[in-house]
């Protein structure tokens, strides 16, 4: 396709390019990207359309900048990306995972932090704990059943880089 753009005004040129750019960041591909970006201390969520648009955000936040760990359902996924890059089954499963994994990585902590509470008389005062905890030991009970109850028929999430030491 040969497109003569010598025939337009500079404006034209720069119009022509924003609707261009615009039309492809929002091409929806039918597939799920799902970018959580870590920048300067700022965590949020990018639900992007395509693998173009995509790569720009890597390309955006590609270590020095931020760091881009995407969750998709496009099972041929190729993209240049500093952080993770996973494969997943369905955005329930990546909700179900996170909340599975949050709930198992938390229990320990919430555990040493009411030992601590508990065991705050027998050890010098500036080792003590300033604070007591905001969770008590029936609300950890309680975490502890719902984990042991935890519904596991998810699918966790898979990395797309066979050579990746988690797998």
């Amino acid at each position: 396709m040969n497109l003569d753009i010598t025939k337009y005004t500079i404006e034209e040129l720069v119009s022509l390019r924003d609707a261009i750019n615009d039309y492809i960041s929002n091409y929806k591909d039918d597939y799920l990207y799902i970018c959580k970006v870590r920048s300067y201390g700022r965590n949020w969520t990018e639900h992007i359309n395509n693998t173009f648009a995509l790569q720009n955000l890597c390309y955006e936040y590609y270590g020095e900048n931020g760091i881009v760990d995407i969750y998709s359902t496009n099972p041929n996924l190729s993209v240049r990306n500093y952080g993770d890059t996973m494969y997943i089954v369905s955005e329930n499963d990546l909700k179900q995972w996170q909340d599975y994994t949050y709930l198992k990585n938390h229990i320990p902590n919430v555990e040493e932090e009411i030992d601590k509470w508990d065991n705050r008389d027998n050890v010098p005062f500036s080792y003590r704990p300033h604070f007591a905890p905001s969770y008590s030991r029936e609300d950890l009970e309680l975490m502890k059943e719902t984990l042991k109850n935890y519904d596991m028929s998810f699918v966790p999430p898979v990395s797309y880089n066979v050579n990746d030491e988690d797998i």
